[in-house]
């Protein structure tokens, strides 16, 4: 009985020497990767835009489309900077505005936006034709209160 003790207590010693002999321990703690942030239900991950700096269009609201917009559309203005980032602002209204990122071709301007909703994703295209735009919004957009309209270039 007292021979398996001691038959124990060696190969406890020898795994306790050999994890001890082994590669030696870290002296300080590794850096740690940060959790991916928290998103919301139906949240798009972040995503980068281009810089809202250098040259720019601005277009500030010329009129209604089809029916009458309220005084904050009235008082709106979209910058399109030639890195391809946008900016849409409501000046009678507290905040930096609505940003994203456009492509434009054949006259057609595709908006892609850092706001989201979600009942879907945020969606508008605009046409430039002889020193205007015309905006479009979607459905999810129109349900927050965007609305469709035609804004003239600033000199």
């Amino acid at each position: 009985m007292i021979s398996a003790a001691l038959r124990r207590a060696a190969l406890v010693a020898v795994v306790v020497m050999a994890t001890a002999c082994g590669e030696p321990a870290p002296t300080s703690p590794s850096a740690a990767t940060p959790p991916p942030p928290r998103l919301a239900p139906g949240q798009p991950p972040p995503r980068n835009f281009p810089p809202l700096s250098g040259p720019s269009r601005t277009f500030a609201f010329d009129h209604e489309l089809t029916y009458r917009v309220s005084d904050y559309t009235r008082q709106s203005r979209f910058i399109l900077y030639d890195t391809g980032g946008f900016l849409l602002q409501y000046t009678s209204l507290t905040g930096d505005g609505y940003r994203g990122g456009y492509t434009q071709a054949d006259g057609t301007i595709t908006f892609d936006w850092e706001g989201w909703s979600v009942a879907g994703p945020w969606a508008a295209t605009g046409v430039v034709k002889d020193g205007t735009l015309t905006v479009r919004y979607n459905d999810i957009m129109q349900w927050t209160d965007f609305e469709d309209a035609v804004y003239r270039l600033t000199p």
